[in-house]
């Protein structure tokens, strides 16, 4: 497993802020919530009267200004412009034809992917993939930290993109039309479920590989699940899973690692020094930076009396 460093509290406090918006296992990725295209649902729009639509409060649409960690500018990764009127028109009615309906399974599992932040789920398939693998507490720590740095200017470009184009939701371009989520007040393209699951997807890849294949089930799942919620048209969802997982390349080309195939190194000796055979874990040394510079920064100094003589007298021979 690699894995990298960073600010974890500050890095998840950023994502939480950004993502105050509505969002079960890898056996559910037998739906064909999985399928992009026309046909890959035939039901139609669910036409309860009398339902309100549900509101959330309006989306920060500064959010596309803020600092990035690691792209080297906020619209570097900006998006060519959503599909023109005409062609919105003929995604509304596709859209009308691929919505849930009254389909028990399919509402379910949308309201999986919308429970409390979109960020929620793929933590937590991290956790659990952490809890399988007995990955130690270091590595864990960084894991989530490249994780939710991903997220972090996935989500910045995102916004950029977003309030830039200024696409209206599909439930604002036709009154008939009603959502099964709560629709935040944001631009509709890309969808930010989306991009949170292209890049999500894309550093757990990373992170474990042998169940990559897995990881690209659930963003799809997670992406399509908007479009079968009536939240965004499809043209969002393929537009923010292709936006986060250049956001995820980027970071994670970045953030390689040295790879530390066994300790090559000498131990220091001496009066004082802890004596032993391979400090562990070697392979930090060669862990990425997101902040500091050197490893050296922040360093204390030595600690005193290192001579045993010295601390011997120093020391009562009680304590």
């Amino acid at each position: 497993m690699r894995v990298l460093s960073g600010r974890l509290a500050i890095v998840l406090g950023s994502v939480v802020c950004l993502l105050s918006i509505a969002c079960r296992d890898a056996s559910a990725q037998r739906s064909r919530l999985l399928e992009f295209g026309p046909d890959a649902v035939e039901l139609q729009l669910n036409a309860s009267k009398g339902r309100e639509r549900p509101v959330r409060a309006a989306i920060e649409p500064g959010a596309g200004g803020w600092g990035p960690w690691l792209l080297t500018s906020r619209p570097a990764l900006r998006l060519p412009p959503p599909p023109d009127e005409q062609s919105t028109a003929v995604e509304l009615r596709e859209l009308k034809k691929l919505m849930v309906g009254d389909d028990a399974e399919r509402l379910e599992r949308i309201r999986y992917w919308d429970f409390g932040s979109p960020v929620h789920r793929w933590n937590e398939v991290l956790t659990d993939m952490g809890v399988r693998d007995d990955v130690g507490s270091a590595a864990s720590i960084r894991a989530v930290t490249l994780l939710n740095v991903t997220i972090h200017d996935a989500l910045v470009a995102a916004w950029d993109s977003k309030y830039t184009y200024n696409r209206r939701r599909p439930s604002e371009d036709s009154a008939l039309l009603v959502p099964e989520v709560a629709i935040p007040r944001s631009p509709s393209y890309p969808c930010e479920h989306a991009v949170i699951a292209g890049a999500a997807a894309a550093v757990l890849a990373h992170l474990f590989p042998a169940d990559a294949q897995r990881f690209a089930g659930a963003a799809h799942e997670a992406a399509w699940s908007r479009v079968m919620a009536g939240a965004v048209y499809p043209s969002d969802a393929r537009a923010g899973l292709d936006l986060g997982r250049a956001v995820a390349a980027h970071v994670l080309e970045y953030a390689k690692t040295l790879d530390a195939a066994g300790w090559a190194g000498l131990a220091p000796a001496g009066p004082g020094i802890r004596k032993g055979s391979v400090p562990v874990p070697v392979e930090e040394r060669g862990w990425t930076f997101f902040i500091l510079t050197s490893p050296v920064q922040g360093r204390p100094g030595p600690p005193p009396l290192l001579d045993p003589a010295a601390y011997a007298a120093a020391v009562p021979p009680n304590e």
